[in-house]
């Protein structure tokens, strides 16, 4: 009939007004048979003739510049195309990450922590042999430099512990 493609777009000529209807007898609108066909037709042909473009459905979809993005309540449900969107980039960041591990670009933090540790555990340990190094190849010193040498290295390591250091 009228080579519609749904029962859908009729009732959207109803609402709009482009097609008088009365009321039928369950609440349903009703439109007379003489004469539909007709007007129909001459409302696609507005429609075809009409000067507006013809936007794509990202334009039609999109929110005006002027107006900020919807919000939306914590309980209501995103849209599908939205939702659908994030998860894709979500999974080709994860995938990207998962790329990088593998090719050894990337280290899981606890490695790093402990290798972290391990470099600062040597660096002690060898600035803390400083003063006997130096006894040992400079025999003139004296126990009292040593100490101070001792003292002054464990003062730096301390600072630097605590994050004070001093230029």
């Amino acid at each position: 009939m009228l080579g519609l493609k749904s029962r859908e777009s009729i009732y959207r000529k109803i609402r709009t007004g482009d097609l008088a209807s009365v009321p039928g007898g369950e609440g349903s609108p009703l439109i007379e048979r003489d004469g539909l066909e007709d007007r129909w037709q001459q409302i696609t042909r507005e429609q075809k003739n009409s000067p507006k473009p013809l936007r794509s459905t990202a334009e039609r979809t999109k929110a005006p510049a002027n107006q900020p993005p919807p919000t939306r309540d914590s309980n209501e449900l995103p849209d599908y195309n939205e939702s659908r969107a994030r998860s894709e980039f979500e999974k080709a960041n994860l995938l990207e990450l998962q790329r990088k591990t593998q090719e050894g670009l990337l280290l899981r933090r606890e490695d790093a922590v402990q290798a972290w540790n391990q470099a600062v555990n040597i660096t002690r340990t060898r600035l803390l042999g400083v003063p006997s190094t130096a006894k040992q190849r400079i025999p003139h010193l004296e126990i009292e430099e040593v100490e101070l040498l001792t003292g002054l290295i464990r003062e730096a390591l301390d600072e630097l512990a605590a994050g004070e250091v001093k230029a």
